[in-house]
């Protein structure tokens, strides 16, 4: 019998930009695992932070977690695919994490007109 409530497996990428970044996969026990949207908001967020509020944190995001600009600003990128990121960004906006019947995660990103520049670009 497994006593442990979570198995924990993780790579390191050092990417050509940027610091190096973790993909980390975590099973959970059924009696530790988030349920329904709302628990997964109270946890993560996929939201750009208060640059007044948390200045430090909106900096960080602003430098090593927003990628792009996209579509005419950077046809160039590695992810432009006929004018599109081919990743999916930027995200739409919607109110509460939705989660998709094969249990991906759609996270919460509400429309609070927080914007971030990124090489004198919007995103």
């Amino acid at each position: 019998m497994f006593s442990a409530s979570f198995i924990v497996m993780y790579t390191i990428e050092f990417q050509k930009y940027g610091l190096p970044h973790a993909h980390v996969l975590i099973f959970l026990h059924p009696s530790s695992k988030y349920p329904i949207a709302d628990d997964i908001d109270k946890v993560i967020s996929a939201e750009i932070p208060c640059p007044i509020n948390s200045p430090e944190l909106h900096k960080c995001v602003q430098d090593h977690m927003i990628h792009g600009p996209y579509g005419m600003s950077n046809k160039s990128l590695p992810c432009m695919k006929n004018g599109k990121c081919s990743c999916l960004f930027p995200k739409n906006f919607q109110r509460t994490t939705i989660i998709s019947e094969d249990g991906f995660p759609h996270y919460r990103r509400r429309n609070d007109s927080l914007i971030i520049t990124k090489n004198r670009v919007l995103s």
